[in-house]
């Protein structure tokens, strides 16, 4: 599953400011790769195998942490700040967007557990625009706010949060599915802003498993 994809490379770099916003970025980049690899694998008729079942069963996973810990921790966190009316449509934009993306994955569901490939295809492709265009706003008007009113004691708010919720048993499967695919320099800089056993457990032992599972190599 390495290095096959080009999602790192249709995403925007983080902006400079006083948060380090990679995790964000990456996370979405994540998000697109396994879309992407969904879809490749309903073209090449491969949508019915273990493995491809067992990878959008993270992609939600994943993706359910990310949102929810964003409606507990991150939107709560801007809305108590003394934000302007058209700051706070911003938040009540992308709110209700996730609102959104459980049907989508609801149909996706349905379509795996059917035999209607096109049907699939279709709810894949929907999804993918869906949620691209709302990572696109976090990314651009949302993530914004939070630089401005919450700088990085806020930010760490939002991650520490992430990681107590994954744990390690979710921390040893998140950390691999998250740089699977990625440069050298962006695994450099994720790995960098761990504690110097989490790297060592994900060098020896996460990484390993998660590729070995996979069929692949890092």
């Amino acid at each position: 599953m390495a290095n096959n994809t080009n999602a790192e490379n249709n995403r925007t770099s983080p902006p400079a400011g006083t948060v380090d916003f990679t995790m964000m970025y990456v996370a979405h980049a994540a998000f697109t790769r396994d879309l992407q690899r969904l879809r490749l694998a309903c073209g090449r008729g491969h949508v019915r195998t273990p493995a491809v079942h067992a990878g959008w069963a993270m992609f939600t996973r994943q993706l359910h942490i990310h949102h929810q810990v964003e409606d507990a921790i991150l939107w709560p966190l801007l809305r108590d700040k003394a934000l302007r009316p058209d700051e706070i449509a911003v938040l009540d934009a992308v709110e209700a967007e996730h609102a959104q993306i459980g049907p989508h994955l609801e149909r996706i569901d349905d379509a795996l557990a059917s035999d209607k490939t096109a049907g699939l295809i279709r709810s894949i492709d929907a999804f993918s625009t869906s949620l691209t265009a709302h990572m696109r706003h976090e990314e651009h008007e949302a993530l914004p706010l939070v630089e401005t009113y919450l700088g990085p004691d806020g930010w760490a708010a939002f991650t520490t949060t992430i990681r107590k919720t994954q744990g390690l048993r979710g921390g040893a499967e998140f950390l691999p599915w998250l740089l699977d695919g990625t440069s050298e320099g962006i695994q450099a800089k994720v790995l960098g802003m761990l504690p110097p056993p989490a790297r060592f457990l994900y060098r020896r032992i996460w990484a390993p498993k998660y590729y070995r599972t996979a069929g692949t190599t890092a």
